[in-house]
């Protein structure tokens, strides 16, 4: 297959990667209940990676190529899931439930929901509360990751303000928050300021930086959280047949830091896409 590289930096002088797509894998399977595939995480060995489908109660396992782990997923008990992250062990995965900003951790090995918090019970939630006054139900927790370095997980608002915050390991704390805005370079030249989401989040260790989705711009975002801005954005889309083309609704992205490997998921299409980055 044919590699074609794809640049779109917000500052040439920041300027700090470029994505090559590699592949692209259709992961529908409405027997089993994956239709509208969204959030993703890669698994504890790296050699596969779990994903949500918003619309059914269940955790899904898929290889690399897109292929479903029957055996490795399972039921939980809630659906209308935004997001997924593996944590550093990979003995629990957390997910987000959008309706009502609770984050629910759930063991891997006895596949059972260990512990659930909403966001507005958390200690520190009256610093954030007025974001989250002004929205919708539709604008809330999107994403989940786990920061390696500081041992916290962040939760991404999707809009009506984006809003990144960070909370305790225990699900107890609210430690800290920052919007995710204009001024802090989210921005795309074809959707305005207003409209812009975000779609999902995760972490990359190796760089200290986030990587963050928006199916709206279409785009990526490569944001350092110490810096409070973004220090590149790319367009996400692919090359076939010698045209260029806009990958639809992207609602999960995972990194493999060590293989350089950028995944996408994308929610409208039911399709897994990889990429390679290049710095």
């Amino acid at each position: 297959m044919k590699k074609i590289a794809m640049i779109n930096s917000t500052s040439l002088k920041q300027q700090s990667f470029s994505l090559t797509y590699l592949d692209r894998f259709k992961i529908e399977n409405k027997k089993e209940g994956l239709s509208e595939p969204s959030g993703l995480a890669l698994s504890h060995r790296k050699n596969g990676l779990w994903t949500i489908s918003d619309d059914t109660k269940k955790i899904f396992k898929l290889s690399l190529d897109g292929d479903l782990k029957k055996d490795k997923s399972f039921k939980i008990p809630d659906k209308g899931l935004e997001g997924i992250v593996l944590d550093p062990t990979g003995e629990f995965l957390l997910t987000i439930k959008e309706d009502d900003n609770t984050i629910i951790k759930v063991q891997v090995n006895t596949q059972k929901v260990t512990d659930r918090q909403r966001l507005a019970k958390m200690a520190g939630y009256d610093a954030i509360r007025p974001y989250f006054a002004s929205s919708g139900a539709n604008k809330g927790l999107e994403g989940i990751t786990w920061n390696e370095n500081t041992q916290t997980i962040f939760v991404m608002k999707e809009g009506n303000p984006g809003l990144l915050v960070e909370v305790s390991s225990d699900l107890q704390r609210i430690q800290s928050h920052q919007l995710l805005n204009d001024e802090n370079g989210f921005r795309d030249t074809e959707v305005g300021a207003e409209e812009l989401d975000f779609s999902d989040i995760c972490y990359d260790q190796s760089r200290d930086r986030f990587w963050i989705v928006s199916d709206k711009a279409k785009r990526l975002f490569l944001y350092d959280w110490k810096e409070n801005k973004v220090i590149q954005s790319a367009k996400l889309g692919y090359g076939k047949q010698g045209a260029y083309r806009e990958i639809k609704k992207a609602e999960g992205v995972a990194i493999d830091p060590e293989a350089n490997r950028l995944y996408v998921v994308s929610d409208e299409e039911a399709r897994l896409y990889v990429f390679d980055i290049r710095e």
